[in-house]
């Protein structure tokens, strides 16, 4: 019999909790009488109950900006919409909107929210010369404001005061603020115009760091009274194919958009807006990490233990496979979507990432995809035949400090999840490189 591998002697629970977790787990602790046999059983059933409750996330992103910023088709563009979409954000339109609107994504409506909000209000009956009204704007919009986790801030150009003002009142509400000049596409669509020799010398890059340092200074000009990171202000273009495949800043923008959220509403996030990005997939890659031993509790609440050769998968552990394929764009949905965008044969496509995650080209009729994907990956760990049922691994838990004795099977899906996530990582980025890039010659 095979040994399993050597380095499962012991493992610590690294990944983030929520409250409702953390108050489990201290509560099972501190039970009179409660030892770590007990503990480790409510843990685990705890886990197999909850493993999608992440579905049961909210997540709203308050969008503000002038009329013509390109609000809109970033918001469409989010969703995986054009502007004639059914749902999608009217775009082209000389006045702003005046109420606030919510434009939830089509494929969670109940659980990814983008909330428009009217750049400018302004103040009643006084002529020619009326002013933005702050105070007004909280009034009729505070309420919907607080309700957002993430407040955006767009401009195509100079930005406005009123809209420095309601991001300055997001920032008084303990909202992240960030700040966006979009359509950059038509910036260097203008300098190629009005300086053709610019691009001689310089790069598309140096043309964002001048954008950049010039909408920090005219945002401490309008008053923005703190001083502003660089790292929250992003020269994208909100078109579709550029937020889709992840031109200029928006890799590091999604990334700011999600940063300060929990791990459950990031994967709310990550598994409902498409991105064709490299840039972004260690991201998603360390979001599934960090709720690995969650869903290795779940999958080895039975009697569960992995081995080459097990007559199927735990729906669990399922569950977990086509959650990381959804997060990394590799259904087959979101792959012939990127293949309607790069110009490819989606069957080929398809083919190609088969290879690289079931080592050929195409399932045979019958075939189980998640059993021989883990069979792959215990056959690459060294580990080809059962373990011993009894054995066990130690299993630190920070929370509580102290440790539990889990079953090594424990131990081995842990592994096993780490493995097929990095695995994962590795097949999206080379499956993108194959279609984008050379789509883009």
């Amino acid at each position: 019999m095979a040994e399993p591998a050597k380095d499962l002697s012991g493992f610590e629970i690294t990944g983030e909790m929520d409250e409702e977790e953390q108050g489990m787990l201290r509560s099972l602790a501190a039970a009179s009488g409660a030892d770590k046999a007990d503990v480790l059983k409510e843990i685990q059933n705890y886990a197999a109950e909850n493993l999608e409750a992440w579905k049961n996330q909210k997540v709203c992103v308050g969008v503000v900006g002038d009329p013509g910023a390109g609000k809109s088709t970033f918001i469409n563009s989010i969703r995986g919409l054009r502007p004639k979409d059914p749902g999608a954000a009217k775009v082209d339109v000389k006045e702003g909107t005046k109420v606030v609107t919510e434009y939830p994504h089509p494929d969670r409506p109940d659980n990814l929210i983008f909330v428009d909000f009217p750049g400018v209000l302004l103040k009643k009956g006084s002529g020619d010369q009326r002013d933005f009204d702050i105070q007004q704007y909280l009034n009729e919009h505070g309420e919907k404001m607080e309700q957002c986790h993430v407040f955006l801030v767009f401009s195509s150009g100079r930005i406005q005061h009123n809209a420095v003002q309601i991001g300055m009142k997001a920032r008084e509400m303990r909202k992240k603020v960030l700040f966006v000049r979009s359509q950059f596409d038509l910036d260097v669509m203008k300098r190629r115009n009005d300086d053709p020799e610019y691009f001689r010398g310089n790069t598309e890059a140096d043309l964002m760091k001048e954008l950049r340092q010039d909408y920090i200074k005219v945002l401490k000009d309008v008053g923005w009274g703190k001083e502003v990171n660089p790292r929250d202000v992003f020269i994208i273009s909100g078109l579709l194919d550029s937020v889709l495949n992840g031109s200029w800043d928006i890799p590091k923008f999604r990334k700011a958009m999600i940063g300060d959220l929990s791990t459950l509403q990031k994967l709310i996030v990550i598994n409902t807006c498409r991105d064709f990005s490299k840039e972004t997939i260690k991201e998603r890659g360390d979001i599934f990490r960090k709720r690995a031993w969650f869903v290795a509790m779940a999958t080895t609440a039975g009697s569960f233990v992995p081995f080459a050769g097990v007559a199927s998968m735990p729906a669990t552990f399922a569950t977990a496979y086509f959650l990381y394929k959804r997060g990394f764009c590799l259904t087959d949905a979101r792959v012939e979507q990127l293949a309607k965008m790069a110009g490819k044969s989606p069957e080929d496509l398809k083919a190609f990432l088969s290879t690289k995650l079931l080592g050929k080209p195409k399932l045979e009729k019958g075939e189980d995809e998640v059993k021989l994907v883990v069979e792959l990956i215990f056959g690459g760990l060294g580990m080809v035949t059962a373990i011993v049922v009894d054995q066990v691994v130690d299993v630190a838990v920070p929370v509580i400090g102290a440790a539990i004795t889990a079953p090594l099977s424990y131990g081995i899906t842990v592994k096993v999840l780490h493995t097929l996530i990095s695995l994962m990582e590795k097949s999206a980025g080379e499956l993108f490189d194959y279609a984008l890039k050379e789509s883009e010659v």
